[in-house]
């Protein structure tokens, strides 16, 4: 077993453990069901099946399908339909219906040529079991709280907050699962893609939890078409949400775009603000650092260099490590000023401008001197030192130099997790 995927193996253990399981617990009943509701389960097999080709992409990473989580929430909470028969049936009815579906799309997404991501659909069909069987868990009598939707002597606020409690553990289940995947795939603290996927996007989180108590209390009054009705405010939702991820996306393509300025110049090498920018991205998601915070320094690591369309001469190979103090701070400066004109990126232009201060200044007087800044830094210089190149030569050579400034010009933290982003250098010696 790759060790690199090991969780990630063990998310589709889960599953199909939790697929297993409910063949054992639906039993009879799936043929039944089937024969007693071929409506609904025709309905929400569409559904699911659309909802997740339609995934969003946030910038973190992140990727959701919030139609089709919503969907299975929502036939996980179901019970009474207008004009068909009560959608009484176990859980493990409900997670085949869902897991039915999710392998649908995956193999719809094989056929366009797109990425399947086995782990996203474990996980969620693992989170799905989990809503419908707390649904279903004996609670009075042996009658699950499922059932009280049935009993006109339940109060509709308290069955309202207990679907939505048990919609919230099966989603949060989904997203951690999700997030440990995540975090063996791209080598960062758990902590950081839990929370990650537990924060970005809220009010999308929310709306997953809300559109399945909406669907099953809308269905004894407007039958099947409590679906899509229910669902739309979830839809609206997704499309703020994936306008907000792509117009996020163009801003960083225009930002890129003008980073490329002092490269078409000459004034530095082909690739090297892109190259500064993923290594500090790499750095901060090792040191924890919120989404937000790794946006403005992805900005101002893409800028860092802008200043130097401001020199009349070039420094050679554009590397400001190993221009003088001074000229380095006019750099920084200089890009600064030029990004404050836009009045959009102030907080950026606040970290170009402290990227060039030393970290004895933090050490020894206090300074405040952010830890974006600090990043981009290191970053900065070890593409300088290594030329860009990975190979063992170029990695060592780069990283004998930070240790030389090691806690004078640079932050050891940081080094430290500069080490650990850069992956296993390669030997061109041969």
């Amino acid at each position: 077993m790759n060790s690199r995927r090991r969780t990630e193996f063990l998310v589709l253990g889960l599953a199909a453990a939790t697929l297993l399981w409910s063949i054992f617990q639906a039993g009879d009943q799936l043929l039944e069901a089937v024969e007693r509701h071929p409506s609904i389960i025709g309905a929400f097999l569409v559904v699911i099946t659309l909802g997740e080709l339609f995934r969003v992409g946030m910038p973190s990473g992140r990727i959701a399908a919030p139609l089709a989580t919503g969907s299975g929430i929502a036939l996980s909470l179901l019970g009474p339909v207008y004009g068909l028969a009560v959608f009484d049936v176990p859980a493990g009815v409900v997670t085949l219906v869902v897991a039915t579906a999710l392998l649908l799309a995956l193999g719809l997404r094989s056929l366009l040529g797109w990425p399947a991501q086995w782990y996203l659909v474990a996980a969620r069909t693992v989170g799905v079991a989990i809503t419908a069987t707390l649904m279903r868990v004996g609670v009075v009598d042996g009658q699950g709280v499922w059932a009280w939707q049935l009993d006109t002597t339940h109060q509709a606020w308290l069955v309202a907050l207990v679907m939505m409690a048990a919609a919230a553990a099966g989603l949060f289940a989904d997203l951690v699962l999700t997030g440990l995947v995540q975090a063996e795939r791209w080598e960062l603290p758990a902590s950081t893609t839990l929370r990650d996927e537990l924060g970005e996007a809220q009010a999308l989180t929310f709306g997953v939890i809300a559109a399945g108590p909406l669907v099953a209390f809308l269905a004894p009054v407007m039958g099947l078409l409590a679906l899509p009705l229910g669902l739309l405010p979830m839809v609206l939702t997704y499309v703020a949400v994936r306008r907000f991820a792509a117009n996020r996306a163009t801003y960083r393509q225009t930002i890129a775009a003008l980073s490329r300025l002092t490269e078409a110049a000459g004034y530095t090498p082909v690739g090297h603000a892109s190259r500064v920018a993923v290594r500090s991205v790499a750095i901060a998601r090792s040191m924890g650092l919120h989404a937000d915070q790794i946006q403005e320094l992805e900005y101002a690591a893409l800028l860092h260099d802008l200043g130097q369309v401001g020199l009349r001469s070039p420094i050679p190979d554009g590397a400001t490590v190993l221009a003088a103090p001074d000229d380095q701070r006019r750099i920084a400066s200089e890009g600064a000023r030029i990004v404050r004109r836009t009045e959009v990126l102030d907080d950026v232009a606040d970290l170009m401008e402290r990227q060039t201060t030393p970290f004895r200044h933090v050490r020894e007087w206090g300074e405040e001197v952010p830890l974006a800044s600090r990043i981009i830094k290191v970053a900065n210089a070890f593409d300088d030192f290594s030329h860009g190149r990975l190979d063992s030569t170029s990695v060592d050579t780069a990283l004998e130099r930070l240790h030389l400034g090691l806690g004078y010009e640079y932050d050891p933290e940081v080094v430290e997790a500069l080490i650990r982003t850069i992956p296993a250098p390669t030997d061109t010696s041969r």
